[in-house]
């Protein structure tokens, strides 16, 4: 376990650990919030910090607190608390390529979420990017279920919605995100799934507005559908004209040996031509008839 954690190897700038401790700042203020709303919604600390352990995902329980706090079957509430945390498949995507390859991969998954994904952009190589993601990883995975023990304990005396809290967390998230706006083609999926979410809220269940958001990758995978069959054609379109070309220059070469092989033949008869010709001239009784003695 002990190279779990092994995050201070100086693989990491200083920028980076300012970032994740800006960060569970906010992770702890957002938890407070739940702690606070799952209290008010009659939930008990270990309901609350069972919730907080094993879903890890912020928005999940703040779904699940608030479908059952609106009287919601509970059925119901699981299945919106997973459609939300659906995220993480994507980001399990961003991550995968610098996750080593053994078991540590089996532990570290659980801690794939917005801020660890986007805290692990900021490495310079995969190392880095591995060290960052457990760094932020852990402070989540402290943090988020000890800041909702603390809300819970603290009951009614936060107003989440008057402090602004929830509000604080995606704009944090939104700052480190910031540098990856500067692609055109991430700006304008970002800008897509962003209106796709605004339209979409107002007409679904609490939380899963922002899911909606994750159907930008339908156009994605669209586009690059198209890409691939377009690159095909082409690709195959080239091959057939270069084994046009291929035959056409095998006939010339053919015709260019025919007739190389006619000159040759017509050099043949010329030739022959000649040495008869040199033959008759040095015997000339080998061409003239003898006649017999009269």
């Amino acid at each position: 376990m002990g190279s779990l954690f092994r995050t201070a190897d100086r693989v990491l700038p200083g920028s980076t650990y300012r970032a994740v401790a800006i960060v569970t700042v906010t992770i702890i203020a957002v938890a407070l919030s739940y702690g606070a709303i799952s209290a008010v919604s009659g939930f008990a600390w270990w309901q609350t910090l069972l919730l907080a352990m094993f879903a890890l995902g912020g928005a999940a329980e703040f779904t699940f607190v608030g479908v059952i706090a609106a009287g919601g079957a509970p059925i119901l509430a699981v299945l919106a608390g997973l459609l939300v945390n659906s995220r993480n498949f994507a980001f399990g995507v961003a991550v995968g390529p610098f996750f080593p390859q053994d078991w540590r991969a089996l532990i570290a998954s659980h801690w794939i979420n917005d801020e660890s994904t986007a805290i692990s952009r900021t490495g310079h190589n995969d190392r880095a990017k591995w060290h960052a993601f457990l760094l932020m990883g852990a402070a989540i995975a402290i943090m988020w279920p000890g800041g909702a023990m603390v809300g819970q304990w603290l009951g009614n005396v936060i107003n989440a919605d008057l402090l602004g809290l929830d509000a604080a967390f995606p704009i944090i998230l939104f700052c480190l995100i910031r540098g990856d706006l500067k692609n055109r083609v991430t700006l304008s999926l970002t800008v897509i799934g962003i209106l796709i979410a605004v339209g979409l809220t107002p007409l679904l269940p609490l939380g899963l507005g922002a899911v909606t958001s994750l159907s930008v990758f339908v156009f994605v995978a669209a586009g690059w559908a198209v890409r691939s069959f377009l690159r095909r054609r082409r690709s195959g379109g080239s091959d057939a004209d270069q084994h046009s070309i291929g035959a056409d220059q095998h006939g010339t070469s053919a015709g260019q040996h025919g007739t190389g092989a006619g000159q040759h033949g017509t050099g043949a008869d010329d030739a022959g031509a000649g040495v008869d010709g040199a033959v008759g001239a040095d015997h000339p009784q080998s061409t003239t008839r003898r006649e017999g003695p009269r």
